[in-house]
This record gives structure tokens, sequence and C-alpha cells, in this order.
């Protein structure tokens, strides 16, 4: 498997995840995720799930044992006031992937209010669960969740001290509402959520500070990362540039990273990146199948996390059932594990068509046989 190999995937891999599966969104009249992608595209010249992959395998194999990553999710929606599906499940799975493939013991961050949910989710996805930081580091297939504070005169703090107790080979934000330019934190239609979101954009500043990745999936601009296409959100979006709240200066984030995976569901974001993991390292066992994807998601919908469209807690992500969910890693799967090697039927193939002299012999042969048939019928 050669660079541009792993480049002629990651394409596809971007394209897939693009795919404005939902027709609309209270964001828009149409879906924005493609303008979104080229915005990002333009930033980072690379194939996006290529380039965040590459970041998070290059900070992992310099670092010394024991190895942690930092996952920060959750995003409390009103007017439910639940978290959503959408990021804690990709949180578990790409930790799942990042602890097989990397040895990287998975800190999950997220607000206090749904500690207890994203840690029973956790569970759900393989990890045995432990209260301490130090404990899971040095305990295989281990992990832990941790709430983060939702003041900002804690944040800072809290901050520092997480990135220096973890020293996390990379810090990943899925679908994580960020400030916008004059600091407010926003949902998709503009509502100011600040009292209800965790200041996690702190741990940017820290991670940055002390040279470590940073990686920003979202799927409609007011999530941490997407600040690297602040303007493009800012213009496309119906609340990019006046959210509508007292503040009146949109939803757009303000807080870039390193890496942007710009995608339908950010969710799906999580699984490009395993994606590009399992084909980078060779192990088909990085990338989640179809069945846990529908398991998980039905898993949060019974721990109490919601659909942001309905605010029931169903089995769906951003008003698409599970069953969909499932049926885009069934394709995932089947796009990578195709590119890992050939089948023996693509080998056959190949060597019964190598000589292509015989065959066109075997061609003309077999028109021959079919003409001599047909005269014989008349």
């Amino acid at each position: 498997m050669t660079a541009q190999d792993s480049r002629n995937l990651a394409e596809i891999i971007d394209r897939l995840i693009t795919v404005p599966i939902f027709s609309g969104s209270s964001l828009a009249s149409k879906p924005v995720v493609l303008d979104l992608y080229e915005a990002a595209r333009k930033k980072i010249e690379t194939p996006l799930s290529l380039f965040a992959t590459e970041q998070i395998i290059s900070s992992a194999e310099k670092a010394a044992t024991p190895k942690t990553v930092v996952i920060a999710t959750g995003f409390i929606v009103p007017p439910w006031m639940e978290a959503e599906t959408d990021g804690p499940v990709g949180a578990v799975t790409l930790a799942r992937s990042l602890n097989l493939g990397l040895d990287l013991t998975p800190i999950i961050v997220t607000e206090r209010s749904a500690v207890d949910k994203t840690r029973s989710l956790l569970q759900a996805g393989g990890f045995r669960i432990k209260d301490e930081i130090g404990e899971a580091k040095h305990k295989k297939r281990t992990g832990t969740v941790i709430g983060f504070t939702s003041e900002p005169s804690e944040a800072t703090t809290e901050a520092i001290g997480l990135i220096s107790k973890t020293s996390p080979t990379s810090v990943i934000f899925i679908e994580k509402t960020s400030p916008n330019r004059v600091g407010v934190f926003h949902s998709g239609v503009g509502v100011d959520v600040s009292p209800l979101s965790a200041k996690v954009d702190r741990l940017v500043e820290e991670a940055k500070s002390a040279g470590i990745p940073t990686i920003g999936i979202g799927d409609a601009g007011n999530e941490i990362g997407m600040g690297l296409i602040e303007e493009t959100v800012r213009k496309i979006l119906p609340t990019g540039t006046d959210c509508g709240c007292p503040c009146h200066n949109g939803v757009a984030s303000s807080v870039p990273t390193d890496s942007l995976i710009v995608t339908g569901t950010s969710n799906w974001g999580a699984s490009a990146i395993e994606a590009m993991l399992s084909f980078q390292l060779k192990a088909n066992e990085l990338l989640h199948d179809s069945s846990m994807e529908v398991n998980l998601i039905a898993r949060a919908a019974e721990l109490g996390f919601i659909d942001p469209a309905s605010g029931f807690a169903d089995p769906g992500v951003d008003a698409i059932p599970a069953k969909i969910h499932g049926s885009l890693l069934e394709i995932l799967n089947f796009i990578t594990k195709s590119r890992m090697g050939d089948s023996l039927f693509v080998k056959k193939y190949k060597e019964y068509t190598m000589d292509k002299e015989k065959l066109a012999k075997e061609v003309n042969k077999q028109k021959e046989e079919e003409e001599e048939r047909s005269a014989k019928k008349k």
C-alpha cells in the first residue's frame, strides 16, 4: 500500500461521509455540508480524513508509554436539555479503535451532567471503566470519563490540569459546541447554550501550547474546530452572522483545530478516522462494523441520549434512523477492506485476463461456436 493508495481511499471516504443523506435541517433550506467541506479542503490540501489520521498516528508513535488520547464530546440540546446521540457514539467507537491500534487509553471529557451515561456507553463499547486517570493509564482495555466545568472562570485551570495529568498524544473534539467570536456558545439555530456547555475549548489552547495536535469533527459550523473556516460558516449559515440571541454575533465557531473533519453527522467523522487507521495499520478490526454501530446507538437511547430532531431517546442520530447509520458503516467497511488486498476472486480474475492474446482467441472461438449453433438451428 502506497501513500497514493491512502490518499485515494481518503478521497472516497471524505465523499461518503459528506453525502447529504438528510435533505435539510433547522440551519438552512439546503444541506451545507458540501460547502463547509470545500472550504475546509482549501485550508487543508489533503483529504481531511487522511490528514487527521496521520496526525494522530504520528503523535502516538512518538510518545512514551503509557499513552493516552483525550476525546471531548457531548452537546446538551435545548429545548430538551439532554445530550444528543451524535458525538458520544463516535467517541466510543473511535476510542476503541485508537486503544486497539495505537495502545491509547481513552480519556472521554464531557459535561458533568452527562458523565454517568457516557461512562455506561463507553462500557457498552467493551471498555472496563476506571474512576481514576492514573489507574486507567496502566490497565489494558480500560478508559475513563470525566466531567469538565461549564464555568469560564474555572476552565483554564481545569484544562491545564487535565493536559498535565494525561499528557495525551492528541486531543479530539467530536460534535463539541464552540464559542463564537465574542465567547458565546450556541446551538445551530442560535440559542445561547453557554450555561450548559463544558468549556473544553480551553483544551485547544493548552494542547497547542504543549505541542499536542488537535482534531475537530463537526457537521454544522458551530463546533470546536470549525473556527478554521469561520468566515465560510458566517457566510452560508442563516445563523452564521446573526444568531438572534442577545449577542447577535452568529453561531460560527471561532476555535480552529490543527485538523478538521467536516461530515454529514459527526459520528461519521470518527468512523472515517477508524477506516483510515485500519487501512494504514493493515488491521480490519480497527473499523467497527454495522452491528456495533446500530447496537451502540440503541444503547445510547436506552441511557437517555436523544435524537436532537425529535427530542426522544430513540435509536437515531440527527433525524437519521440507526439502521441507516448501520448501512453507511457497511459501505465504509466494504470500501476500506476491499482496498487492503485483493480477494481470491479478484486475484483469479487478474490471472485469467493477464494473457490478452489468449483471451482474444477464446472470445473469437466463443463467437464462432455461437454462429455454428445458430446455423444448425436454421
